[in-house]
């Protein structure tokens, strides 16, 4: 087996300012491989504070997840290669999985800003899951400031109303497995100890499969002392960011990720100016493109999490004709013919007082006899009797 070697970078992937480059050229390999495709991106990153190695490797992570996502890859694949294979100080992509072959065609600096270009040979793999069809609804809120002090800088009191909406564009735009069908217009303290009662009570209401949290931990804001400062030294402002969220499971409360988002970049603005944190400028600065990258990357973790989860809905009402209206329909992907099962949930508890989420799955399968826009009308396989199923009961689609 071959190896195929790139001078790369040495430490953990760290974020900083990125230039996107929307430049791809497909070159169809003729080495014999009947279906390989190269596929050729280039990423750009702006130098914060000199630090030349990590803008480099931010903009080789971004050309490759260009590359990947282009090609119909897998977003746990560009996972694994942005946040594994370019943590080396060198970078060997070995015949294994999607990308066959990765080279470094050219590397140019500018006015602190470089742009490296990639080649990589890229296989999509197929399907690995009948669920990945069927897309899953998640329901969230205003994410809340943990330190409101930290958002006196820039006056950006608003960041966490204004997250939660650029996440659910970044969800419409690039996801395949899960939509944000639903945000509530208010700020839900997640970090408080009721945090699973309150996702299944938020999942209830919106009807909806999953609940993300979301808590901003740190918008602080570093400004060196000028007066300790040599000449030759940057006196550029910096600003941290860290976003921890939770996706959790709206039936039973159960934690399916949980994980912080943080980066720190450059933060361009005086510090008694009064940021409109919703405009393209703020969007369109060091920060809010570190911010963006952060989200794109919650986007892809979720929806590679959910990926292979069936996805679920409730009995709306039980109609004349032994029929079910659920609350699936055309938005998840259901069609009419395809087949779902029916259950139950229950909270039973053991002699020594714990509680646990059992599970009693209907003998019959239903099947969608009409799928509208967000519900379905089903009914038994065989028409056979639908009997004690209640209003609330579940459905999914395995």
């Amino acid at each position: 087996m071959s190896y195929k070697p790139m001078k790369m970078l040495s430490n953990a992937l760290q974020q900083t300012t990125t230039l996107k480059s929307a430049v791809i050229c497909l070159l169809v390999c003729l080495s014999g491989q009947s279906h390989a495709v190269w596929y050729e991106t280039q990423g750009q990153s702006v130098v914060l504070n000199g630090d030349k190695v990590k803008a480099r490797q931010q903009a080789t992570e971004e050309a490759l997840r260009q590359a990947m996502l282009f090609a119909g890859a897998s977003v746990r694949s560009v996972q694994k290669l942005t946040n594994g294979l370019l943590n080396n100080d060198h970078m060997e992509v070995t015949a294994s999985g999607e990308v066959q072959q990765l080279e470094l065609i050219s590397e140019n600096w500018h006015n602190d800003v470089v742009t490296v270009k990639i080649r990589a040979d890229i296989f999509p793999a197929q399907q690995q899951c009948s669920a990945e069809n069927y897309s899953k609804t998640i329901a969230t809120s205003y994410f809340p400031l943990l330190e409101r002090q930290h958002a006196q800088d820039g006056q950006i009191q608003e960041l966490g109303r204004l997250l939660s909406g650029q996440l659910k564009r970044e969800f419409d735009r690039s996801a395949q497995h899960a939509v944000i069908s639903s945000i509530e217009p208010y700020t839900v303290h997640w970090q408080s100890r009721q945090v699973r009662n309150q996702a299944t009570a938020l999942a209830t209401q919106t009807k909806t499969q999953f609940v993300l949290t979301g808590v901003i931990e740190d918008l602080s804001v570093h400004r060196p002392d000028n007066s300790a400062l040599a000449f030759w030294q940057d006196n550029t402002a910096t600003r941290s960011f860290r976003l921890s969220v939770e996706l959790i499971d709206g039936i039973n409360g159960a934690p399916l990720l949980q994980k912080s988002y943080e980066t720190e970049s450059e933060w361009e603005f005086d510090r008694y100016a009064q940021i409109d944190a919703s405009s393209s400028q703020f969007w369109r600065s060091a920060y809010g493109k570190a911010l963006q990258q952060q989200l794109q990357q919650l986007q892809s973790d979720v929806d590679t999490t959910l990926a292979c989860v069936p996805a679920t809905g409730h009995v709306i009402s039980i109609s004349a004709g032994n029929e079910l209206n659920v609350s699936l329909g055309r938005q998840h992907g259901l069609q009419t013919g395809d087949a779902l099962s029916v259950y139950q949930v229950q909270e039973v508890t053991d002699y020594r007082g714990e509680k646990f989420i059992q599970y009693h799955l209907y003998p019959v399968e239903v099947e969608v006899i009409e799928a509208y826009a967000d519900n379905a009308r089903v009914k038994a396989k065989d028409d056979r009797f639908l009997g004690n199923i209640q209003p609330n009961d579940f459905v999914a689609k395995r």
